[in-house]
């Protein structure tokens, strides 16, 4: 059995989960990507040849329980443990509010908020087994200061804050954490659109954040806040507390 800890995180076949998956590896964990995509294992080959520890990736489904399950017991079957989980699958549409489409609501609640609910669902169970563990949900600074037009998105990331809160509360005599980080404007493949170009000027640090910045928090929250829980922590270059055109 592994002699390193072991994280796992969703959404990890590029983008924040990616550079997440990066930083925990660095920090000489073992480390499991997963996606619904398959090119998260080759993202997890990559990552293999340039650090010591395991890195392995797993196709996983965070919006079915059955994907979710499975996923754990192959983590648990290989290395015999698993002490950090972040859940950072996700997406959304980003539409002025009275545009979304009922499938537009439906597909984005299902994929972050139902999707975190059942991850975390799973990690706790397995974590209370073990005596231990430790969550680190995604949420967004829409949660906080909304732009406008993510009317699904902040509904789903706005959850996974309550989410976080009650599950902290729940477990925190059980040696189980639960936090969220909720990013500002991250340089990924969902700030490409027009949408988020035109909302930058308003950072008052008036650049995006790197997801290798970005990862770097998740991996102080999981591992080094240790009486840390049912917080939600904020990484958006000032936009939260002012903004400057």
């Amino acid at each position: 059995m592994t002699k390193n800890n072991v994280a796992l995180i969703t959404g990890a076949a590029q983008g924040i989960g990616l550079a997440v998956s990066e930083a925990f590896a660095k920090a000489g964990n073992d480390v499991v990507l997963t996606d619904y995509n398959p090119k998260v294992t080759d993202a997890a080959k990559e990552l293999d040849s340039k650090y010591e520890g395991t890195i392995t990736g797993l196709v996983m489904d965070v919006t079915d329980t059955d994907s979710i399950n499975s996923g754990l017991d192959k983590v648990i079957a290989q290395f015999g443990r698993l002490d950090y989980a972040v859940n950072n699958a996700g997406g959304g549409v980003l539409k002025p509010f009275a545009e979304l489409t009922d499938d537009d609501f439906d597909k984005t609640i299902n994929l972050d908020l139902r999707g975190t609910f059942l991850c975390m669902r799973a990690e706790i169970k397995l974590f209370e087994k073990q005596g231990f563990g430790s969550i680190v949900n995604s949420g967004a600074l829409g949660s906080i200061y909304n732009p406008g037009g993510m009317g699904a998105y902040n509904a789903a990331k706005n959850g996974i804050m309550g989410m976080t809160q009650a599950a902290a509360v729940d477990y925190a005599d059980k040696n189980i954490r639960v936090n969220c980080i909720a990013p500002g404007l991250t340089e990924s493949p969902l700030t490409q659109g027009d949408f988020l170009k035109a909302v930058l000027p308003t950072v008052p640090m008036k650049r995006f954040e790197t997801t290798a910045e970005l990862a770097k928090i998740y991996v102080f929250v999981a591992i080094e806040a240790t009486f840390m829980t049912g917080q939600t922590i904020l990484s958006d270059g000032g936009a939260s507390v002012g903004l400057k055109g």
